[in-house]
């Protein structure tokens, strides 16, 4: 006689999520996120869904094939603190309908840029006319699902990540139960233990720092490969907020084992988050070169045995460079970069002005003086181009007690790099109050109409490098998996250079006035002869 076995299914009570702009794969190129923090009028919602923010894949229905790397860290804090695999579940906000059911009990939401405030987006509202950014809008429509779930199901809302300073005041729109800002590895797993067994928890939690070597290995694949390689920043930039984080290396054992994971997983990129590739095993600001070569002898050699032939990183600074030249090109000769296959770092420039530089990143110009950072610039600049790395610098207007003659001195760097050839982006923010930053309080949300004519020069020479740039490389930087939306992409691009183009002439020509007199009335967010032109283009190239 058979044996009948009572099967016990644990169900899903926590479950983890984040808005489209976040859980998606960008079709492979994480770069072109940064299209995400368009206002969405300008943004045709056949890019937005096709092009920018695929639709992420599911294992089952539900569990997310692979997740935002903040997401991969919270449910491995989880993990690590005792749920069991089948309580939690990354589930990408399209799926949450069919994930969710009378047995969740809280869903965690991660954001980057819930309402639009961050730098990028904020700056491309004030240059464009204004309007809510895409990640503005998804973070809208993520809302809506979840807070239609919560009504039946009664589950809480705890939200956390980079962006959460942004939802402070916002707590009640959206039936926040927990805002958590900070690391995840501790602190979160006690609040939602204390959620599940009913005990009341503080609407803010502040989550403590983990040592590096307690930090737990991921279990669902990151997007695009990312694996963290640090954390926080020993410079102490007063905008900044990652230095307000102690600073830590990660085990190499650990990053090469989450590199794997992903690779075995089917993940067909490797790339290192870290505020500055070469601050990898520092002791302080005091470079460890040694580190840094056997971090990337390791991480490249096991990415090659995968069929990856390139490990990027997403940060790096330019005195780190010049202190240890002959790791910079260690790191492009171990991976045979070429002109054909460059890097494109992020890197901050800041300011040109010395008197700016001292009172707010002297700490970037390490071990140099305030003084000497426009000749670091300009160096690094040099260096980097040589070994193929063409850096996306950004600089930042708005500085609270900036004077016209700080501008000057920004723009005349600008015009240093253009007139050495330097290859790369210059992209110009306005500062920001961001949460957590020493310059948080000082800070305030600038319009272009309050900004100097010196200010608005030094923005549009920034453009102006970075569209001459642009034009000519293309076909280097657009590679996704899918022929049909490099091709897409490609297009899409040259059309955006043309209206960068429009936009600086017109800025040029009549001033700040054309901003709101035409470029806030341009919506092209539902335009059929874009996507007649880009399917055409496609057409055409096959």
């Amino acid at each position: 006689m058979p044996v009948k076995l009572d099967l016990v299914m644990i169900l899903v009570k926590i479950i983890l999520t984040a808005d489209r702009a976040v859980f998606t794969d960008y079709h492979g190129a994480d770069l072109f996120g940064f299209g995400l923090c368009m206002p969405y009028r300008l943004v045709p919602k056949f890019v937005e869904y096709f092009v920018l923010a695929p639709r992420a894949p599911t294992t089952d229905g539900v569990r997310a094939k692979f997740a935002p790397l903040g997401l991969c860290k919270t449910e491995a804090a989880l993990l690590a603190a005792g749920f069991r695999r089948d309580e939690v579940a990354i589930v990408p906000p399209h799926a949450l309908p069919k994930a969710v059911d009378k047995d969740t009990e809280i869903v965690a939401i991660h954001v980057l840029d819930p309402k639009g405030l961050a730098p990028v987006s904020w700056t491309l509202k004030m240059v464009s006319g204004g309007g809510p950014s895409c990640t503005e809008l998804e973070f809208e429509n993520l809302m809506k699902i979840v807070l239609d779930l919560k009504k039946r199901y009664k589950f809480k809302i705890v939200v956390g990540g980079p962006g959460v300073w942004q939802l402070r005041g916002w707590e009640d729109r959206y039936e926040i139960d927990v805002l958590f800002d900070g690391e995840s590895e501790i602190t979160f797993p006690i609040i939602v233990k204390k959620i599940l067994s009913g005990e009341e928890v503080p609407r803010y939690v502040k989550g403590e720092a983990p040592p590096p070597e307690s930090i737990p290995l991921i279990v669902t694949p990151s997007r695009n490969g990312l694996v963290q390689i640090t954390r926080g920043c020993p410079r102490r930039c007063r905008f900044c907020s990652p230095t307000m984080w102690k600073f830590r290396s990660i085990p190499l054992d650990a990053i090469l084992k989450e590199v794997e994971f992903n690779l075995r997983s089917g993940i067909k990129g490797v790339g290192l988050v870290t505020e500055d590739v070469l601050l990898y095993g520092a002791r302080g600001l005091e470079l460890n070169p040694d580190a840094i070569k056997k971090l990337f002898d390791e991480v490249v050699s096991l990415a090659s045995r995968y069929g990856v032939d390139t490990v990027g990183f997403s940060h790096v600074s330019c005195s780190s460079a010049l202190v240890v030249k002959n790791v910079v090109r260690y790191i492009s000769d171990v991976q045979g970069l070429s002109s054909d296959r460059p890097l494109f770092p992020q890197v901050g420039l800041e300011s040109g002005s010395p008197r700016i530089v001292d009172r707010y990143f002297r700490g970037k110009a390490y071990p140099w003086r305030p003084e000497d950072w426009p000749n670091i610039v300009v160096e690094a600049s040099k260096l980097f181009n040589d070994v193929y790395w063409y850096p996306c610098y950004t600089y930042i207007v708005g500085f609270p007690d900036a004077q016209p003659d700080d501008y000057v001195k920004t723009t005349e760097l600008l015009d240093r790099l253009r007139d050495e050839g330097f290859k790369g982006w210059t992209f110009p923010l306005l500062l920001i109050p961001m949460g957590g930053t020493l310059v948080e309080k000082e800070a305030r949300f600038l319009q272009l109409r309050s900004l100097p004519r010196e200010a608005i020069d030094c923005i549009v020479e920034g453009w102006r490098l970075s569209l001459r740039f642009s034009k000519g490389i293309l076909s280097k930087l657009i590679k996704t998996r899918n022929p049909i939306v490099n091709r897409i992409l490609v297009k899409l691009s040259e059309k955006a250079i043309q209206a960068m183009e429009y936009w600086i002439e017109g800025i040029s020509r009549e001033g700040i006035d054309i901003i709101e007199k035409q470029f806030s009335k341009v919506s092209i967010r539902n335009s059929t002869a874009l996507a007649k032109t880009v399917a055409s283009a496609v057409i055409l190239r096959r």
